[in-house]
């Protein structure tokens, strides 16, 4: 288990990517170790100022939102790939993390996180941008879907 601060004199890239979970790095260790890419996105971030412990950070929350439950056969196949999404910086224009704006401790406007918010009134959307009637109605149809296969109960007989 690594340390939630650095070691006096230890290299921020380093701690960052001690980040990485367990299952994955052991599934990296079987493909070779950490790719060179996800250390060179470390250090690219980190040069732009991207504070180290906002990487951990974003390492963990996007392991348990989006792969911590993959079996180990499929960790093991995608192991790159997941590796470079957990460390991938925000493409929001506003530079939220995955859809929270943390300087400013609120949503981001722009990206609407999770896409649960369908539409707003205009006067909730400062910085926001309003969706197209066939966008609300797609992502609508989304969210009924995931809320659906979400359900851990059994669906009642007809």
């Amino acid at each position: 288990m690594s340390s939630a601060f650095p070691a006096r004199g230890q290299d921020p890239a380093v701690w960052a990517a001690a980040a990485v979970p367990g299952p994955l790095m052991r599934a990296l260790d079987q493909r070779g170790g950490l790719p060179h890419t996800v250390r060179q996105d470390i250090a690219r971030q980190l040069a732009e100022g991207t504070p180290a412990g906002r990487l951990r950070d974003r390492i963990e929350r996007r392991w348990w939102e989006r792969y911590a439950q993959l079996p180990g056969p499929e960790l093991l196949q995608r192991a790159d790939d997941i590796a470079l999404d957990l460390v991938a910086a925000p493409t929001c224009p506003l530079g939220c993390e995955d859809g929270w704006l943390p300087d400013e401790s609120r949503v981001c406007p722009w990206c609407r996180p999770n896409n649960t918010v369908i539409d707003v009134a205009p006067d909730d959307e400062p910085a926001g941008r309003r969706l197209e009637p066939e966008e609300q109605a797609r992502r609508a149809a989304e969210v009924r879907a995931a809320m659906r296969a979400g359900r851990r109960y059994p669906r009642p007989a007809r």
